[in-house]
């Protein structure tokens, strides 16, 4: 064999293996998007409402550019994870039938059951079905015009001590 060749072969090895390496596997998953749309000005909108309680609930919504407002659904069957990734934006998610354990950078732990909300940012992060029961949910991305709502990142430091990559 060339010597040409064996290092064209390394090479693909090498790439091959860094792929497999920084990628982390998405499993048992279906995700269709249920819409998206683009606001192509910047958003600054905020909402304020007093509560029967008499206390403020004040919230608001800032984007510096155009953006894309998707809403998906996806479920994960027993066993599923969605690997480590991140998002160009922020999510609010919904989980709508089971639990699931949501790890961020560094690989902290919190449990999610049906009917608990959660918004996430733009770190690393990922989650896993632990039931034995599908989990469903609903998330609703705003997000970089664009921009793919999930990005794929590597695995953190502490994943593989922790089995999470």
């Amino acid at each position: 064999m060339k010597k040409e060749t064996k290092v064209i072969i390394a090479a693909v090895a090498v790439c091959t293996v860094g792929g497999i390496a920084i990628a982390t596997p998405i499993l048992n998953l279906a995700s269709p998007v249920l819409s998206l749309g683009t606001d192509n000005s910047s958003i600054d909108e905020r909402g304020e409402f007093q509560t029967a309680g008499g206390a403020w609930f004040k919230v608001k919504l800032r984007t510096d550019g155009p953006s894309n407002i998707e809403t998906q659904e996806a479920a994960y069957t027993a066993g599923g994870v969605n690997g480590w990734h991140s998002h160009p934006g922020i999510v609010a998610v919904t989980l709508t039938a089971g639990s699931i354990e949501w790890f961020n950078e560094k690989c902290e732990p919190t449990t999610y059951k049906a009917g608990d909300s959660w918004v996430e940012g733009s770190q690393v992060h990922y989650f896993r079905n632990t039931g034995t029961v599908n989990v469903q949910l609903t998330a609703v991305y705003v997000i970089a015009k664009g921009e793919k709502a999930r990005i794929d990142q590597p695995a953190p430091a502490c994943a593989a001590a922790s089995g999470l990559d």
